[in-house]
């Protein structure tokens, strides 16, 4: 059988790598951010870690009515009584509205009822930050349907939400002023551990692939983050409304839930390295709402511009993935 092939990093993907150490300050912060009255954003995942710090950081900033798609009821409710006793504290914003919209993007069959229900309530989409995501769980973890975990939850799951979100997501920005529509595709540095043209198409989910290749953990999140790039890149040139910004980014090298698989050695030392969850909020809301963020870009931290590694850019990468996502998500649309 073939293996994967991890290719070598360039000097300027090594210092990609490295910046993420040492990012410097954000530069595009909450002084800088739109009201967005009468707009609508949706943050996956936006109950913990990462998209926590950005629910907040929106709640606190801007007018824009707020919702969360994320798995467990009872942990986002709790968040949101959170969120607004900090939202009144920090940014005296009182009884804050935040929206809740019960998903499993690891089960794609909850997705269109999630999507159903939030169209029940709003009859425009402004902004959506895929935000959701699961970073290294043990090795033979599946989603509901049978896929790996991360390949079916961050790129998958996304992708069938997106799809679903894009008739209302187009219309509305059909009457936005160019580049206020936004999709925000939350990838990483990680996607530079990823096979040769991003998805190691002979065995998806690495199941033949011997054990004893210690960096198979790596290379499948790297997979699931190079796809969640070329998405991206890919959504525009396949739906083609100018008015629309798709970008990817990796938020930072972040002390978050994503790390709960980790060794507690891995965790010790994420500690010292790491950046607080908070920072790599500026990092979604720079792609979000920068006006020097192009449609096709790819962001780090904290708002600095970078580039995708260069097998993942061509049409024909991006035209591979999208046909086979399609093709997975058509039963469920």
């Amino acid at each position: 059988m073939s293996y994967p092939d991890i290719p070598s990093k360039s000097f300027a993907e090594w210092r990609q790598v490295f910046h993420g150490f040492w990012p410097g300050k954000p530069k595009f912060t909450e002084k800088d951010y739109p009201t967005l009255e009468g707009k609508v954003v949706i943050v996956t995942g936006g109950n913990t870690g990462l998209g926590y710090e950005t629910v907040k950081s929106l709640a606190g900033t801007t007018k824009a009515r707020l919702y969360i798609f994320s798995r467990s009821e009872e942990k986002t409710l709790k968040a949101i009584e959170k969120l607004q006793l900090e939202v009144a504290k920090e940014y005296n914003v009182a009884n804050r509205d935040i929206g809740f919209i019960q998903v499993d993007l690891g089960d794609l069959t909850s997705i269109k009822p999630a999507v159903e229900k939030f169209l029940k309530q709003e009859d425009r989409l402004d902004i959506i930050i895929n935000n959701a995501g699961v970073m290294m769980p043990p090795q033979g973890a599946k989603t509901k349907q049978g896929y790996e975990l991360q390949i079916g939850t961050n790129v998958l799951g996304h992708h069938l939400l997106q799809r679903l979100l894009d008739p209302i997501f187009i219309k509305t920005s059909k009457t936005n002023p160019p580049g206020l529509s936004r999709i925000v595709w939350l990838s990483s540095t990680g996607h530079m551990s990823a096979p040769r043209g991003g998805i190691f198409w002979d065995d998806i989910a690495f199941d033949k692939v011997p054990k004893f290749n210690t960096n198979i953990k790596l290379q499948l999140y790297g997979q699931s983050k190079a796809a969640n790039l070329i998405q991206a890149r890919t959504w525009s040139r396949k739906h083609g409304y100018p008015n629309v910004i798709s970008s990817s980014i990796c938020p930072g090298y972040l002390n978050t839930e994503l790390q709960r698989y980790s060794s507690p050695v891995e965790r010790y030392i994420y500690r010292y390295l790491f950046h607080p969850q908070r920072y790599g909020a500026y990092t979604e809301l720079y792609a979000a709402f920068s006006p020097n963020v192009k449609d096709g870009d790819h962001s780090v931290s904290f708002g600095t511009p970078a580039k995708g590694r260069k097998d993942l850019l061509s049409d024909e990468v991006g035209d591979k993935l999208w046909d086979w996502l399609e093709k997975e998500t058509d039963p469920y649309v």
